[in-house]
Parts: C-alpha cells; sequence; structure tokens
C-alpha cells in the first residue's frame, strides 16, 4: 500500500478502538448510573471511559437494556461551565474517536472549550463502543450498482439488501430495530440525568449531530441551555426535496473546486479542464472500472481493487468536506491528485473501503439511516430520481448520501420508525437561542436545508461561512471562535452575520 494510500483511507476509516466495552445486552439496572473509568493505563490526566446502561427499546422500560459508551475529557479548570456533550456527525461517527484524538494531540476543540467545559462524547447506540450492530462483511463487500435500469438489475439490488439486512439480524438481534435518532435522543437524556449534577443540556453537534440536537430540543425543550450546531440537517423536508437540495449542493460545491483549480497551483489539475477530466473520468469508469493497484483486499484500510463510475460520485462528495485539510480529512489538493491518478489509469485513492469485520462504521452508517429517512420501493421510483439528477446534477447524477439511503435501504429488515415530518413548534417555543453554523457550499448538508431549520428554530441564528466545505468548527477559524464564544459566553453572532474561515 502506498503512502498516499494510507493517508487518504485513514482520514475516512473509523479507527478499532483497544477502549472495547461490551456489547451484549445486559440486564436492566435499577437505577441510571455511569460507571467511569481508566480507558488505559497511561490515560492523559482527564480522560476516561464510561458506560450505562439504558433501555434496549423505551416502550418496554422493564426489558431489555444495551450499553452505551463514551469518554469524557474533564476540565481541571477553576473558570469551568458544565458538561458539553459532542456529536461528530454521520450517522455512524464515533464520538469517542474524536475525543481519543484530543489525547493523540488532535486539535478537535479549541483550548479554550477544553478549559471551560468537561466534554462528554457518547457512542450512539449501534455505534463503536457502544452496543454494537453487526452485520456479515463477505455479503456487505459485494458489489452492487445502485442506480438499477431494469428490473432484473433492480431484483439484484433488492436481493443484494435483504440477504444484507438479514445478516445484520442475525448478528445483532433487536437492536437492529431500535437505532432512530429519537431512541438516540433518548438515550443523550438518560446520560444528561445519570451524571447527576442538575444541569441542563450544552451540546455541540456537526451534520448528522444537528439533527440529534434538533430533536432533542423537540422533545426536551425545557432541559436545553445552550445548543451550536454545525453544518445543519432539515428533518422536515419531503423525500422528493431532500434528495434534490442534497444532489444540487454536492454538484454545486464540485463546481467550486473546479473554479479552484483553474486558479490554485497546488491543484494537480491546474490549466487543465478538470470538469472535462472529471466526466471522462465518470464515463470511463462506468464502461470498465479502472484499476486501483495500490490497494489490498485484507487487514487495516482495506479497498477495492477498482473502482467503478458510481464509486468515484460516492468518494468524491467525501473528498470535497474541507477545501483545506484537517486533522481529520484531506483537502482539495488530494482531490485533485486522485483525480489526475485515476485520468492516468491508478484509480486507488478513489477506490472505496471494504468492510473487514462483523462490526464496522459502514453498517450503523446505514442501520441508523434506514430507520431515519424515508426512501423508494420501486425501481420507477427510482428511475424518476435518476432522471430528475440529470437535469439538476448532470455531473454528479445525484449520488449523494441521500440517494444512497433511497436505493441501499430497499428490502431493509427495520421499519423507518423516524421518517421526515413537521417539527411539534409549540413545544420549540420554549427553547432558548441556537446558534447554527453552514458555508454556503457544503457537499453534504445544503445551505437551504440551514436557512429552513432556522425559520423552524424561534430566535436562532444563522451564521454564514463565505466558502465551501462541510462545517466548519474544525477549521478553527471565525465560525470557530463564533461558536466558542457563544457555548463559553453566551454571547451569540448578529442576526445575518458572515465569516470568511
Amino acid at each position: 500500500m502506498s503512502s498516499c494510500l494510507f493517508f487518504i483511507i485513514s482520514f475516512f476509516s473509523i479507527l478499532e478502538s483497544s477502549y472495547a466495552i461490551p456489547t451484549s445486552l445486559v440486564l436492566r439496572s435499577a437505577a441510571p448510573q455511569i460507571n467511569w473509568s481508566n480507558c488505559t493505563q497511561s490515560d492523559a490526566p482527564g480522560l476516561q471511559c464510561g458506560y450505562l446502561a439504558v433501555p434496549l427499546d423505551y416502550s418496554d422500560l422493564q426489558g431489555d437494556t444495551i450499553q452505551l459508551g463514551m469518554v469524557r475529557i474533564s476540565t481541571s479548570s477553576p473558570s469551568r461551565i458544565g458538561t458539553l456533550f459532542y456529536n461528530p456527525g454521520g450517522p455512524g461517527d464515533e464520538a469517542s474517536d474524536y475525543l481519543f484524538g484530543v489525547e493523540n494531540g488532535l486539535p478537535n476543540f479549541s483550548p479554550a472549550l477544553l478549559e471551560a467545559y468537561d466534554i462528554i462524547g457518547i457512542d450512539p447506540r449501534g455505534v463503536g463502543l457502544s452496543s454494537a450492530i453487526q452485520c456479515d462483511p463477505d455479503i456487505y463487500n459485494e458489489r452492487v450498482s445502485l442506480f438499477p435500469k431494469t428490473e432484473s438489475e433492480f431484483q439484484e439490488l433488492l436481493n443484494y439488501n435483504v440477504r444484507l439486512g438479514e445478516s445484520c439480524v442475525q448478528l445483532s438481534g433487536p437492536l437492529l430495530q431500535h437505532l432512530d435518532t429519537i431512541n438516540v435522543v433518548r438515550d443523550m437524556e438518560r446520560v444528561r440525568i445519570a451524571l447527576g449534577d442538575g444541569e441542563k443540556l450544552n451540546f455541540l453537534g456537526r451534520s448528522y449531530g444537528s439533527e440529534i440536537g434538533v430533536r432533542y430540543a423537540e422533545f426536551y425543550p425545557n432541559n436545553v441551555n445552550r445548543m451550536a450546531l454545525d453544518g445543519i440537517v432539515d428533518r422536515t423536508q419531503s423525500e422528493i426535496n431532500t434528495f434534490n437540495d442534497e444532489a444540487t449542493a454536492y454538484e454545486n460545491t464540485l463546481n467550486q473546486f473546479f473554479t479552484w483549480c483553474n486558479t490554485t497551483t497546488t491543484c494537480a489539475l491546474h490549466r487543465r479542464d478538470a470538469r472535462a477530466i472529471f466526466s471522462s473520468l465518470f464515463q470511463s469508469a462506468s464502461n470498465a472500472p479502472i484499476p486501483a493497484p495500490g490497494c489490498r483486499q485484507t487487514g487495516d484500510y482495506a479497498c477495492r481493487s477498482d473502482v467503478t463510475g458510481e464509486e468515484i460520485l460516492a468518494n468524491v462528495q467525501g473528498y470535497l468536506l474541507f477545501q483545506n485539510a484537517t486533522a481529520n480529512y484531506p483537502g482539495w489538493d488530494f482531490v485533485s491528485l486522485a483525480l489526475l491518478q485515476a485520468s492516468e489509469g491508478n484509480a486507488t485513492l478513489l477506490s472505496t473501503e471494504l468492510a473487514t469485520s462483523n462490526t464496522t462504521w459502514q453498517y450503523p452508517t446505514l442501520a441508523i439511516g434506514c430507520q431515519d429517512w424515508l426512501h423508494t420501493n420501486s425501481l420507477s421510483a427510482l428511475l424518476y430520481k435518476q432522471s430528475l439528477a440529470n437535469i439538476i446534477a448532470p455531473l454528479t447524477k445525484g449520488m449523494t448520501q441521500s440517494y444512497y439511503y433511497q436505493a441501499a435501504c430497499l428490502g431493509w429488515p427495520a421499519p423507518t420508525t423516524n421518517p421526515q415530518k413537521p417539527l411539534n413548534q409549540t413545544a420549540l417555543e420554549t427553547i432558548p437561542p441556537v446558534l447554527l453554523v453552514n458555508a454556503q457550499h457544503d457537499p453534504s448538508t445544503s445551505f437551504v436545508w440551514a436557512t429552513g431549520v432556522q425559520n423552524l428554530l424561534p430566535r436562532s441564528v444563522l451564521l454564514t461561512r463565505v466558502g465551501s466545505g462541510h462545517t466548519s468548527y474544525q477549521l478553527m477559524g471565525e465560525a470557530a471562535e463564533a461558536i466558542d464564544d457563544f457555548l463559553i459566553g453566551g454571547v451569540m453572532p448578529a442576526l445575518n452575520s458572515f465569516v470568511y474561515s
């Protein structure tokens, strides 16, 4: 494996952690209590791992429980404000990884925030240190098109989805039926109560974490203190509008990337027609997969031996998340290098990561999404979206996370228990002001979603970052300073404010 391959895939992998917490169902406990202990013998001061038993099924509080795993970084500062809950997104991202990253020197939180708060990262049910979803990696790694054109291709996709889902049921048991964000919100409330200090919730949620925050505010409006949401998901949109908005957001950001390449000498495609190269690359890979000779099919960061056009579209969306490289993600320089190498016959840097065990990040990403997002149930519905995408997103064909759930959740064994729907506006009338942050050109969470959620949350303020990329806090620029000012001092930006970093 080349060093470049390790670099890119390591950014998009959820690292297998040695801080394991048992994932089986456990006996119900009499009262909620978090069991805190050192994660390892060499932990930095203030770093602890904990777990809490919560109901598997909140309609059966006397039934089986599962375990929530979490990590806490405690502050020793006399100016400590309280506890801040953090979710990095996904669904399926491990909050614990981001807190472990701080111990390893990654700037995932500002020094000011680490001084002001104890920060808790809960791995949502099904994820990471918590009772985990398990599926068959051999089935998961089978290649099937998410863009069927014929009835036989549709049946092939459906058959794959059913077999994968059945493997998850066999390995995960009833947990697979109880993964939606409503359960995640109830779990977070259990943790807040179990801390025992009576504090209201302080919360920083990125991307999918914004959905957790909004639903928490809807369910527990009287328990919200300070909430900052970064990269906003609008769960009130219809199925088709959700698809439209993300498809156009990705297409828009890709066009921003082409413009950047034309004006930036560090782009590997500088002074070349990046748009034409991208289009030609997609067509070539659709006709015959492009080899990925740097990939191996076993071990950490395993990836496919070749790359299809669909896979290029799916992976480039993820690679466009940040224009400049961050501690956890590559930047656009890397995207341009990946496209250049693929155009020369080596698509290693665009290859899709393979699942290598029964518990990887890919499974909860799918399982949670299938319970949270309405999805299609027919070939005609998928063909309609494909046709629409050719109009609104001719370069990227609508290949987004929203479309992924449309196709990958067909035949899923767990029902959609938390579909898109209007929020309880009566409940939200009582919440304190919420800070919303979104980039203008976000390839994943559309700026349209951010403005929609602003209209739904009374007294909320939307801070706009001029530029591209998905979420803003980790850039540690003006947007991060504004988030810190709000979470630490309660200082809200003025309405209609803009920042540039």
